[in-house]
């Protein structure tokens, strides 16, 4: 038994002395870090998407486009009965004619008159007087001449044109009604320029600028994306922080609902590398030949935790075993 006892504790002697003797398992925490993969609730919005309207009234003569019709920006999608308003300039073109003929009558009376008061043969009240007929009539064909373009505008918002390119995605009038300033014709809808909108907690929002691989999940697709903007409040309910992307390849439909997915660029430590002592947790690291332990006031029992604040050179002490004989006194 003597014998056994000796052996058994020289053993422990050799195995203790080997422990000490041998050096620290360290990894570089750049090798153990993750950059974790995150989500939020994302959909597709258009650029545009808007009610086409006309500014003016009158019956519906043409319509030349259905729903499903592409259009150029534009284009002549409707055409309002304008003849009211073409009766009106032509009237108008004719009250131009003879307030034009008046004032070239009243610059020939003027010129009569400033030759005759050069000689005293004329009063000055008259003079002044055929003076101020001239701009009188110059005034009046002022006022005629913009009323003139107010009806040429108006003969103009006659034919519907579209504000921009895209598809017509609903008609709204038929042939022979009756429309007024303000009613809805048809809706147009952008083809170009559509975005990804999502709604991020505002840590989040905050780096996802330097996010990588940022795309739109949705229907079992993928589409690559680029960051825009993101807005600078929060939404008053839900405290979320709205963010704007574009698609830099193929584009979702309009409407499409997903999630934006992007690899957070700060560094996370997985919560098996934790360890604790004296209460807190932390990780071991070697620095210049000496095992230290760097408390992580972040850190949570099971949960991975962002390292982001220690340079990723830092030597990580992993070997528990060795570890735990090279604490011992």
């Amino acid at each position: 038994m003597k014998w056994a006892k000796f052996f058994l504790f020289f053993l422990s002697l050799f195995y203790a002395v080997a422990a000490i003797s041998t050096p620290l398992q360290t990894t570089p925490l750049s090798e153990l870090v993750v950059y974790p993969q995150n989500s939020a609730p994302a959909s597709v919005v258009a650029k545009n998407n808007s009610q086409i309207s006309t500014e003016v009234s009158g019956v519906v003569q043409a319509i030349w486009v259905d729903v499903g019709d592409q259009v150029d920006k534009d284009q002549a999608l409707l055409q309002l009965d304008v003849f009211n308003y073409r009766q009106q300039q032509r009237q108008l073109e004719a009250t131009i004619e003879g307030i034009e003929a008046r004032i070239a009558l009243a610059e020939f009376q003027l010129q009569q008159s400033q030759r005759l008061g050069k000689s005293h043969n004329i009063s000055e009240e008259l003079l002044q007087q055929r003076q101020t007929n001239l701009q009188v009539l110059k005034a009046e064909l002022n006022v005629q001449q913009a009323q003139w373009d107010q009806l040429q505008r108006s003969i103009d918002d006659g034919t519907v044109k579209a504000p921009f390119l895209g598809v017509i995605v609903e008609r709204q009038v038929q042939l022979g009604e009756w429309v007024t300033p303000g009613t809805p014709l048809l809706r147009l809808l952008a083809t170009e320029g559509q975005q990804v909108r999502a709604d991020l907690h505002p840590q989040d929002a905050q780096h996802l600028h330097q996010g990588h691989e940022l795309r739109f999940e949705s229907g079992g697709k993928q589409y690559p994306l680029r960051l825009n903007t993101r807005l600078p409040m929060l939404h008053p309910q839900q405290r979320t922080q709205q963010a704007r992307l574009s698609f830099t390849h193929e584009t979702a439909l309009v409407g499409a609902s997903g999630r934006l997915e992007w690899r957070d660029p700060r560094p996370t430590l997985p919560a098996t590398y934790l360890q604790r002592r004296k209460g807190e947790l932390g990780i071991f690291v070697l620095r210049q030949g000496e095992l230290v332990f760097l408390p992580l006031p972040n850190a949570q029992e099971g949960r991975a935790v962002r390292v982001e604040q220690l340079p990723l050179t830092t030597e990580v002490v992993l070997d528990r075993v060795l570890l735990q004989q090279s604490l011992e006194p």
